[in-house]
C-alpha cells in the first residue's frame, strides 16, 4: 500500500470511531420513565348501623263489617246518613213505612170522599195497625258508613241492606310479597306504611300474619300488617306503600356503594384499598345489607381502611394513586 492509501485508511478509521462515540456523548446515560399516578377520591370504612328494607305495595282492609238491614218491606223514610258518618249502636237512622199501611191511608182518603160516615171507623182500624212514622231502623252496632246508603223514599224488601258500616279499629294493611322474597319475612317485623290518600304521614305497623294464599298471576303471597301507633288509616281500599325492615345490624362495616365492584359469578365482589405505600390494592369482599347508597362488608376489609370511590374500571392492582382532598 502506498503512502496515500495509508493516510486515507487512517482518516476512515478516525471517522468511524467518531461516529460510534458521538451518540453516547450526545445522549448521555438513558433514564427510566416515571410511573403514572392516578388522582382518586377515597373514604374510610366505618362502623354504623344498617337495616335492610323491603318495599312493597298493598291496600287497606277491614275485618269487621256491619250491615244495617230493613226490618220490613216498604218505603224508607227519614234517612239522612252519608258516607263517612259515624254511627253508634242503637242509633235510630230512619223508618220503613209498611206498603199495606200506605195503601190503607190512600184508601182512607178515597173513602172520605165516597162515604164520609164510614170513613171514621176505617180510620180507627188503620190507626190500630199504623206504627206512627213507620217501623224504626236501628243500627245493630257502631261503625262508620262506607257503602252508599239508600235514600228516603226508596222502596226496599224485608232485610234489604240499608247501609254498610265498618269498624275503623279493625282496618289493617294487606301487602303482596314476591315469592322469592317471602322467606325474608316473619311475624313481628316492624314496617312503615304511607298512602297517597294521606300524603306526608307515616304509619307504624308490624307484620302480624302470613296469609295462606298465593297469586299465580303475579307470583306473590299476601301478608297482614297491623297498625301499632297512635295513627292509622280509616279508609278501606286505600292504596299503600310499605317498607318492611327485614334485618338490622347495629355495628356494620359500611362503605359507599360507589366503592364496590361486582365480579363475574354470583355474589362475588371486590374493592380497591388505598394503601400507605401509595398503591391501589384489589381486595375481595363479601357483602351483606345493601340499601342502595351504602353497603355492609362482612369480610375482606376492616373499619378505618380507605376504599377508593372513583376511577372505575381504570383502577388496577398495584396502580400508583394519589388521594384528592381530605379523606373522610
Amino acid at each position: 500500500m502506498n503512502r496515500r492509501g495509508i493516510v486515507l485508511a487512517g482518516v476512515l478509521i478516525a471517522i468511524a470511531g467518531g461516529c460510534h462515540a458521538a451518540p453516547s456523548a450526545r445522549r448521555g446515560s438513558p433514564r427510566a420513565e416515571p410511573a403514572p399516578v392516578m388522582l382518586v377520591t377515597a373514604t374510610r370504612a366505618t362502623l354504623a348501623p344498617m337495616k335492610s328494607t323491603l318495599h312493597v305495595l298493598g291496600t287497606t282492609v277491614a275485618t269487621r263489617h256491619v250491615t244495617i238491614r230493613s226490618p220490613a218491606a216498604g218505603r224508607v223514610m227519614g234517612i239522612s246518613i252519608k258516607n263517612g258518618d259515624a254511627i253508634h249502636k242503637g242509633q235510630l237512622i230512619g223508618y220503613v213505612v209498611n206498603r199495606e199501611i200506605e195503601a190503607a191511608r190512600a184508601g182512607l182518603a178515597i173513602a172520605r170522599k165516597l162515604d164520609p160516615q164510614e170513613a171514621d171507623a176505617l180510620e180507627q182500624s188503620v190507626d190500630r195497625h199504623d206504627k206512627g212514622d213507620g217501623i224504626p231502623i236501628v243500627a245493630p252496632d257502631s261503625g262508620v258508613v262506607f257503602h252508599p246508603p239508600v235514600t228516603s223514599g226508596q222502596m226496599v224488601a224485608d232485610l234489604d241492606p240499608i247501609a254498610e258500616l265498618m269498624d275503623p279499629s279493625s282496618v289493617y294493611v294487606e301487602v303482596s310479597i314476591p315469592i322469592d322474597e317471602i322467606h325474608l319475612i316473619s311475624p313481628g317485623m316492624p314496617a312503615t306504611v304511607t298512602s297517597g290518600l294521606d300524603p306526608g304521614n307515616e304509619f307504624s305497623t308490624r307484620v302480624a300474619a302470613m296469609i295462606p294464599n298465593f297469586d299465580a298471576g303475579s307470583a306473590t303471597a299476601p301478608i297482614r300488617l297491623d297498625f301499632i301507633g297512635a295513627k292509622s288509616i280509616h279508609d278501606i281500599g286505600a292504596p299503600t306503600e310499605a317498607r318492611i325492615v327485614t334485618a338490622v345490624v347495629p355495628d356494620a362495616i359500611v362503605i359507599p356503594a360507589t366503592a364496590l365492584f361486582q365480579d363475574l359469578g354470583e355474589g362475588r365482589y371486590h374493592v380497591f384499598v388505598a394503601g400507605a405505600d401509595g398503591l391501589a390494592h384489589r381486595v375481595d369482599v363479601t357483602i351483606g345489607i345493601h340499601d342502595g347508597t351504602n353497603v355492609q362488608v362482612l369480610s375482606g376489609i376492616k373499619a378505618g381502611d380507605e376504599v377508593i370511590t372513583s376511577g372505575g374500571y381504570a383502577l388496577s392492582d398495584g396502580l400508583r394513586v394519589r388521594i384528592a382532598g381530605p379523606q373522610s
